[in-house]
């Protein structure tokens, strides 16, 4: 009978078991180191027994006085037999009720006495098991001893703590609590209690992204050990009566429930003689059926309800990771929504929106969807045309984003887009002569434009030495305009009198030129001409060049009424 246990730790359970029967509020569990010996104890506040209770069900195998009563949990009366599992030398049971104490001693050969412990107020039950162990091998018990309580009696409806005091290895005591809530890791979970039984369900796509599971808005305390691997993986069932774990799988996958994660608690559920599953009775398919209408319904309206407020949250930088995992969830079956409905956070609001669905009809054709990793000047411009830009402050954003459209196009905000900002006027005081004499030279070269200017670039085009563009920016206005990089790029040719071009700062060409103009304004805005019609037209045609060395015959009048510059270049 010893052997029916397939986890011979598996008596902590039953003694657990055994205190909530009898009405337990709260048990301790401790392991004591002794001189090569170790003492665990289970107490518990729970009713105690009588002589008749001690001589009748708890020594008779096969008699349980639970049997016919649906509010006890054990029913088979073979529990307590669990205790000599772990073949201790010694199992003491103190036990004490209506002012009177018994203690009970049992030993390996199945012999025992029985004796009366005297006068003691309050009711309760403790069963201590006495132990011949080694260092090393304590080590391991205490270690399996908690691993089995979080098995086995981590959603119990009582308070448990462990205990454990090595005196002799000369560690700390150290008190740990055992009981948690019925939760489970998910990004997003339902609760349902009906009829006495309790459910816990949600998906397990995009749990990893957690720092620590959610469930409902509660973190779940670690498992530890199996169990906390098994709740973690992609499906996950767990089946408890009044918090005792019956049966517990990640391997066992339900028909309609593949990708979910869900525990139920009922007093209807009932383990097996062998205690290591749970019984496959009515209640436990109609429990099953339950979990199944759940996810179609409840859990797939709580996703939808939720993802808006976090993705508002992703928005203003808190969140993200929650965001992450439930915008996975709403990717993958069985709790996927429809893409169009999906909220995704933007880099900057758009009017006054910080958030954005129907994602698949701002890129038609072949329009790129656009990101970037946070909010910067350049996405406020873009969102004041009303461009949006989707934030992707999270590794897995960006990824789940083409997986929600896979037929878009993903373009780096900063990448497809630049804005340009005119330096202000007291910043091109001392470059007035250069922009001059570029004007001059382009005009000569019949590529005229309405003005020269500076300016800074952030986004695309970095590099590029000159931005021209239509109109320019317009003075008295803000300084700053947004601009579609192809756009740029195609308009790059083309110098009208109606445009302004915007020499960029940054440029390593126009930075030199710059340097060199404190010397020569001419030389310097002749060879900068040059450089920029190259840079937008390719090589210069002959005729370019020919009109572009008049500036050579013939310079322009600097202006600050400086007169006109030297003729000629200087070698």
């Amino acid at each position: 009978m010893v052997q029916q246990f397939a986890d011979p730790y598996a008596f902590l359970r039953e003694l657990v078991q055994n205190g909530m029967d009898a009405g337990a509020r709260t048990i301790a569990v401790r392991v004591e180191a002794l001189p090569d010996a170790c003492a665990t104890s289970v107490t518990d506040d729970g009713s105690g027994m009588r002589r008749e209770d001690i001589e009748g069900p708890l020594l008779t195998l096969f008699s349980s006085s639970k049997e016919g009563d649906a509010s006890k949990i054990g029913k088979y009366g073979v529990g307590f037999v669990s205790v000599f599992a772990l073949q201790p030398e010694q199992v003491d049971v103190e036990t004490w009720r209506d002012g009177q104490a018994f203690r009970l001693r049992l030993r390996g050969d199945t012999s025992y006495e029985l004796e009366d412990a005297g006068r003691r107020e309050g009711s309760g039950t403790r069963v201590t098991l006495l132990q011949r162990l080694n260092r090393k091998a304590l080590v391991k018990h205490a270690r399996r001893t908690q691993a089995a309580l979080r098995r086995w009696c981590r959603h119990a409806q009582c308070e448990i703590t462990l205990t454990i005091a090595d005196h002799e290895g000369g560690s700390r005591t150290s008190v740990a609590r055992i009981d948690a809530p019925l939760s489970i890791a998910a990004p997003v979970s339902v609760t349902a209690a009906e009829d006495e039984a309790t459910f816990v369900v949600g998906p397990s796509a995009g749990a990893h992204h957690l720092d620590q599971p959610a469930a409902g808005g509660a973190a779940q305390p670690a498992a530890g050990g199996a169990a906390d691997a098994a709740e973690h993986a992609q499906s996950f069932a767990g089946f408890y009566n009044r918090g005792l774990t019956l049966f517990e799988t990640a391997d066992e996958i339900f028909t309609g429930l593949s990708g979910v994660r869900f525990k139920v608690m009922s007093p209807r559920l009932q383990h097996t003689l062998s205690r290591d599953n749970v019984r496959r009775d009515d209640a436990f398919w109609e429990a099953l059926a339950r979990v199944r209408e759940l996810v179609k319904g409840p859990l797939r309206r709580e996703l939808a309800a939720r993802l808006p407020e976090a993705a508002a949250a992703a928005a203003t930088g808190e969140g993200a990771a929650a965001y992450a995992a439930m915008l996975e969830a709403a990717l993958t079956p069985p709790t996927a929504l429809d893409p169009d409905e999906i909220p995704f956070p933007l880099a900057s609001a758009v009017e006054g929106d910080r958030t954005r669905a129907g994602l698949r009809a701002l890129a038609p054709g072949r329009e790129p969807l656009l990101v970037a990793a946070r909010s910067d000047a350049l996405t406020e411009a873009m969102a004041r045309g009303g461009l949006p830009v989707v934030l992707c402050n999270h590794p897995a954003t960006g990824t789940l984003l083409q997986r929600c459209f896979p037929a878009a196009r993903i373009e780096e905000a900063r990448a497809a887009y630049l804005l340009v900002r005119e330096e202000p006027e007291s910043a091109r005081e001392g470059d007035a002569a250069l922009l001059h004499v570029v004007a001059e030279a382009l005009a000569r070269a019949r590529h005229g434009v309405a003005r020269v200017s500076l300016c800074r670039v952030e986004g695309a085009l970095r590099q590029r030495g000159a931005i021209l563009l239509p109109g320019g920016i317009e003075r008295g206005a803000p300084h700053r305009s947004c601009h579609a990089a192809r756009d740029v790029v195609r308009r790059a040719a083309r110098f009208r009198p109606g445009n302004a071009l915007y020499l960029n700062v940054a440029s390593d060409t126009v930075a030199l030129a710059r340097r060199r103009a404190a010397v020569d304004p001419v030389t310097a805005g002749n060879l900068l001409a040059r450089a920029l019609l190259v840079e937008a037209k390719g090589p210069l045609d002959p005729d370019d060049s020919d009109r572009l060395l008049d500036l050579r015959a013939s310079p322009p009048p600097l202006p600050g009424g400086g007169g006109r510059a030297p003729r000629g270049l200087p070698r």
